[in-house]
């Protein structure tokens, strides 16, 4: 590995949902010797699984919207654990859609203390989002007991609908069904330990 790996360092993986933002990171962590860190994890553990049908009403959007904003903030608890408290400092990959600008900001603020951490940014989206492609995958996820927070096309749409796209330097990987995880965490991988 290059010196690059000896550093502490937080690598974002933000992207729409069902962007295989979960799987690239496991394995991405596993070669760097980092902990994953979920926000869709955190939410389900930490605060519970979304309300069903919460984006057809404005009420329900706003409480789930609430309810994102209170797993955005454990996640950024846990980026400052990792470098505050850790000692030595622990190295991230952080997963999360970051599609709303405040998100980034309040990760910024987290990492502002600590410009010796070398910060990298992923926007992973799929090659392929048909309607019959995202069913395709929803279901698969579904019958795998997946945890994320888009269980529906609509809520996918919606969500992609609104994104904006990573205000630091990144790179995009385009994922399923074009590329393979594996394939996806080497060029993940690739940008991550480039000097």
């Amino acid at each position: 590995m290059s010196r690059t790996a000896d550093r502490t360092h937080v690598t974002v993986l933000c992207g729409w949902p069902l962007s295989g933002k979960s799987e690239t990171a496991a394995l991405v962590g596993r070669e760097l010797g980092a902990h994953v860190v979920d926000v869709d994890v955190l939410a389900q553990a930490g605060i519970g699984p979304p309300e069903a049908d919460w984006w057809t009403s404005d009420a329900g959007r706003q409480r789930n919207l609430n309810r994102m904003a209170m797993a955005y903030e454990l996640l950024h608890q846990a980026v400052r654990v990792h470098l505050e408290v850790a000692q030595p400092k622990r190295s991230l990959v952080v997963v999360s859609t970051y599609s709303r600008p405040s998100s980034w900001h309040f990760l910024k603020a987290v990492l502002a203390p600590h410009p010796e951490v070398l910060f990298k940014v992923l926007w992973l989206r799929p090659a392929d989002d048909s309607p019959e492609a995202v069913r395709e995958l929803l279901g698969r996820r579904a019958a795998a007991g997946y945890c994320g927070g888009c269980t529906t096309p609509a809520e996918y749409f919606d969500v992609k609908a609104r994104f904006v796209p990573p205000p630091s330097p990144h790179r995009v990987l385009d994922t399923w069904f074009r590329h393979t995880p594996e394939a996806c965490a080497q060029r993940a991988l690739d940008y991550v330990l480039a000097p």
